[in-house]
């Protein structure tokens, strides 16, 4: 059955034209539209995203980062078996030690990672794993989920130490809350823009 899908980057400035050209060669069965949030931080400019998707009728928001190039078949891996929140792999800005932008369950919030080596394992048994939580660079959002959740979805927390907790981790953070489960797809690699590592 086709879904009704929209393919939104939240961005400040401008869209990579190599994030455009991988967003133009997306192939699906589904209906796709596409739009962009630009002048705002990612927060406002993802909840404006995410009241488009539910104005709009859509089934699910794809939300690609203006700096992420996804592969071609990016919804035939995130839509097989779907589920309310799948993410893609990607590596962690700055990092050259493979690791990536999903978060492991640990005790202490948000802080060990997964690395493209311990993913390999995981693709080779299984093709999705759970999350704690996860950058949104590519992340497929079941449009309903937002309807579950306190408005707004997406903030920046400060934290008296000075601490930040990025938007897409408090966003991770209430679907814990609310108990709806975010999972990962190792299959879905994408390149982020100018990183000192890329994956093999």
């Amino acid at each position: 059955m086709q879904k009704k899908i929209l393919i939104a980057v939240p961005t400040f400035e401008n869209i990579s034209p190599e994030t455009f050209k991988s967003i133009y060669g997306i192939q699906s069965e589904h209906v796709l539209a596409f739009d962009y949030c630009k002048g705002y931080d990612c927060a406002v400019a993802r909840n404006k995203i995410a009241k488009e998707a539910l104005e709009g009728g859509f089934d699910y928001v794809l939300m690609i980062d203006s700096d992420i190039i996804v592969p071609s078949d990016v919804l035939d891996y995130l839509l097989s078996n779907p589920v309310a929140v799948c993410v893609g792999v990607y590596p962690r800005k700055n990092t050259k030690s493979q690791q990536t932008e999903l978060f492991k369950f640990t005790e202490k919030d948000f802080s060990e990672r997964f690395t493209f080596n311990e993913l390999n394992e995981y693709v080779n048994r299984v093709n999705r794993l759970p999350v704690k939580g996860s950058g949104f660079g590519c992340a497929l959002i079941k449009t309903s989920v937002f309807q579950q959740l306190p408005y707004p979805w997406f903030k920046y927390v400060m934290y008296p130490d000075g601490d930040v907790l990025s938007e897409d981790l408090y966003f991770s953070d209430q679907l814990r809350k609310h108990e709806i489960q975010m999972m990962a797809d190792p299959r879905v690699r994408c390149a982020h823009m100018t990183r000192s590592f890329q994956y093999q």
